[in-house]
């Protein structure tokens, strides 16, 4: 009698264990399934979401494009003659008898510039002389029968010519350290630029101390007069750029054995100050002579 009581208990418990581990593994799939709807769920609502914004979106462009006073605008930023100008045009849907328009620039610190425009053959036509800003909003306000009406065309920034263009490097007897200048892609030219300095940091003491550089009579002597262990500078095309050349001395400006940071700067004739990049040119004067590292050998000076 105890050997079947104890069968029945061996083969309940047997059960137990089945059924146990089985309803586990019900409770696994369920969850998966539970999960599996949920990714679906969320796919099929973000699928939603993403054509509800794509549809409000192309709804929007299209109220846009009927409400738009215009057909057609296009603007661009140009260096001529020394100048920074902006060229705009706008092409007005209809034009009436007496109507006037003007191009506005309103910049980051909130002043606003504006040009009237003339109309040639249907489109509205302007040169505005801007100068430098870093960042501002292009629109055109028509007017007729004395009500006027604004509508924006853009940002528009002149920063680009704010960067002018520079190379350093050092002479062939490591004491001479020559900075090319290249101002030609820039708001400012040659005769604009009245100095320059180049600024040295002791790597382990932080301190510093400028040296002055003299203007070059000739700056392709710069060019020429290069250190041969050192990567030389790219070599532009100097025919058909205008440069600067100045020239430091740095003669028992160095340490032996001590890390040097030079970077530079330029001094404009309306007293602007532009500066390269910190580290544009290392050196360490060494006992057997000097080594210098160029970051690519140019760099641009920036205010």
């Amino acid at each position: 009698m105890m050997n079947k009581t104890h069968i029945a208990l061996g083969i309940c418990a047997g059960l137990l264990v089945v059924n146990t581990g089985f309803l586990f593994q019900i409770s696994n799939r369920q969850k998966a399934l539970e999960q599996q709807m949920a990714n679906m769920q969320n796919q099929v609502m973000d699928s939603i979401s993403v054509n509800t914004s794509s549809i409000t979106q192309r709804m929007e462009n299209i109220l846009d494009k009927q409400s738009s006073l215009l057909s057609s605008s296009n603007f661009s930023v140009q260096k001529q003659d020394g100048a920074i100008v902006l060229l705009a045009e706008a092409t007005p849907k209809t034009i009436t008898d007496g109507e006037t328009a003007e191009f506005r620039v309103k910049k980051a610190d909130g002043s606003v510039q504006s040009q009237k425009a003339t109309l040639e053959n249907g489109v509205w036509k302007t040169t505005m002389e801007t100068g430098l800003f870093d960042d501002g909003t292009l629109s055109i306000a028509i007017s007729s029968n004395g009500a006027t009406k604004q509508e924006e065309l853009g940002s528009v920034s002149t920063a680009q010519y704010s960067n002018i263009d520079a190379q350093s490097q050092w002479g062939e007897n490591s004491s001479t350290l020559y900075l090319l200048v290249y101002p030609s892609d820039s708001f400012y030219e040659a005769k604009d630029i009245v100095k320059a300095e180049a600024n040295v940091e002791n790597a382990n003491t932080g301190e510093c101390f400028t040296v002055p550089m003299s203007l070059m009579d000739n700056p392709d002597d710069a060019l020429e007069d290069v250190h041969t262990d050192d990567p030389k500078a790219p070599a532009p095309d100097v025919e058909n750029l205008q440069r600067l050349g100045f020239s430091a001395d740095f003669t028992n400006k160095f340490e032996e054995g001590t890390d040097y940071l030079i970077s530079f700067s330029i001094t404009t004739s309306d007293g602007t100050v532009l500066s390269g990049g910190e580290s544009s040119t290392s050196y360490k004067k060494e006992k057997a002579g000097g080594s210098t590292w160029l970051s690519g050998g140019s760099f641009s000076l920036q205010p």
